[in-house]
């Protein structure tokens, strides 16, 4: 059985550089599904999206919103945010913020200036979940330390061996 991230483990994890899981409900009361990047800071998580996106139309709707996060190396963890999100207006330096916080500095800023035309899709709105409940879980412990450290050196080592 995984055991759960504890506070200090599961900040830096929500910190990290993960593409999330985004799930809102349609009108028709079906779950939707979007991969997304985010910011975690204060307690909570900020996102962008267009105005019109159906992200956008289904949190306008209903705030409830659930966040999956997940490392996707093994030994797998993930963190499933509950919580209700608010759309705000654009915040100017987030694109950005957000580009260099997944790609680094150069191809963030990169990204950042090519993604106003070749992304970008209409007026855009900030995402601002804030959590109710975080589920959490980790499979480290299960792993042998002989797993455990092959695994840290195939994160290095070239994909074939």
């Amino acid at each position: 059985m995984p055991r759960r991230l504890t506070g200090g483990e599961l900040e830096r994890f929500m910190r990290g550089r993960h593409v999330a899981v985004l799930a809102t409900v349609s009108e028709q009361g079906d779950p939707v599904l979007t991969p997304i990047w985010y910011l975690y800071r204060d307690g909570r998580f900020f996102m962008r999206t267009a105005q019109e996106s159906a992200k956008a139309r289904n949190i306008g709707r209903d705030p409830r919103v659930a966040l999956c996060i997940q490392d996707e190396r093994p030994p797998y963890r993930s963190a499933t945010v509950y919580g209700r999100a608010a759309l705000t207006q654009k915040d100017e330096g987030l694109g950005a913020t957000i580009a260099r916080h997944y790609l680094g500095a150069v191809a963030g800023g990169a990204y950042a200036r090519a993604a106003r035309e070749a992304v970008e899709q209409g007026e855009e709105v900030t995402i601002v979940l804030t959590p109710e409940k975080v589920v959490t879980q980790d499979f480290s412990p299960e792993t042998p330390l002989v797993g455990r450290l092959w695994l840290k050196m195939k994160r290095i080592l070239p994909p074939w061996l």
